[in-house]
């Protein structure tokens, strides 16, 4: 089999090349170097790897139309754990260098402490670490119940560096882990937590933020919130617009939270979209719908998290209202 070069750029400047196998997916041609790439379902379904193809050719391979849309793909988008080296090439990461070539942590041990349905197909869950998490706010950890052999991926809602962690878990239909939460899980009981992952995080920057969430894809958001307390005044008074979309009145959560927030955050404007029986002051309809309305700046970082098809459409408002696509952060989860 014939070799090519793969040249990976990494957000922080440095850039490294590797030598692999003609047909080779990324991921593992990079672990052959000693590099392991950010990847969580390694099988084209959830979105984790995603990087840009700048140069050569690098077939997509099979993935989930619902995690990387047409447009994206044509773009040059691609998902490293399936997408297969043809030729020379050179791919884009959206993290740094250090993230590629750590050996990940191994879990620790967390105890549930508290566990609540707080809106209608959501649960609230913390979970009592020993050491605290450092993560980049809107990365995630996986989680499993000690003993279970499957994963379940989760953001956290909380501050970094927090012993006590914050999950939003959406319940799903026959979904094993959202169904042991709500039918057997206790408090005491003891889950798996990996290191953090995912290059979808707030970047720090001093420019206008616009944020949209799906459902429990705001927990993300509120660790960004909670942690742009602690930036330099610049980042701090750099406008930020919060749009929150759920299917009713009665999917809506963290709305004491949300308010605490924009009371301490005086750049931050929050709106919400319920689709039915909305409450008053609640757009009725879809949250993607309000950036039609909006007049972003031409330099608006964007940042979205939620179902891919809320995620697409949250995309493609971005873009018409005059948002370069490199500029738009995606995290989809199904």
């Amino acid at each position: 089999m014939s070799t090519v070069t793969m040249t990976l750029l990494f957000e922080d400047g440095l850039s490294t090349q590797l030598s692999a196998r003609k047909g080779q997916t990324v991921v593992e041609a990079a672990l052959e170097s000693g590099l392991t790439l950010l990847t969580d379902c390694s099988n084209g379904q959830c979105g984790t790897c995603v990087a840009q193809c700048v140069a050569g050719q690098v077939e997509p391979g099979d993935y989930d139309p619902l995690v990387l849309s047409e447009d994206e793909c044509d773009d040059g988008a691609r998902l490293c754990c399936v997408a297969r080296l043809e030729s020379d090439a050179v791919l884009a990461l959206p993290y740094d260098s250090s993230e590629a070539s750590a050996i990940e942590a191994p879990p620790q041990l967390g105890h549930i402490t508290a566990l609540e349905q707080v809106a209608a197909e959501t649960l609230r869950i913390e979970v009592q670490v020993s050491s605290g998490v450092d993560f980049l706010p809107g990365q995630y950890v996986r989680m499993r119940p000690s003993g279970a052999t499957d994963w379940r991926s989760y953001s956290m809602a909380n501050k970094v560096g927090d012993h006590q962690l914050i999950f939003y878990v959406r319940l799903v239909s026959e979904g094993w882990f959202s169904t042991w939460l709500l039918e057997q899980a206790q408090p005491g009981d003891t889950l798996e937590i990996s290191a953090p992952r995912g290059g979808f995080f707030l970047r720090e920057e001093s420019r206008p933020r616009l944020f949209v969430a799906g459902g429990t894809g705001l927990a993300p958001f509120l660790a960004m919130l909670k942690n742009l307390e602690t930036m330099d005044e610049a980042q701090r008074l750099a406008p930020i617009d919060l749009l929150v979309g759920v299917r009713s009145r009665e999917h809506l959560f963290a709305l004491d939270e949300l308010e605490s927030l924009r009371q301490r955050i005086p750049s931050l404007t929050v709106s919400l979209a319920a689709e039915q029986n909305a409450p008053e002051g609640c757009h009725t309809g879809y949250a993607t719908e309000l950036i039609e309305k909006m007049s972003l700046a031409k330099n608006t970082k964007v940042y979205v998290c939620g179902p891919p098809p809320m995620v697409n459409a949250a995309r493609a408002a971005a873009i018409k209202a005059g948002i370069r696509k490199s500029e738009i952060l995606c995290e989809r989860f199904t």
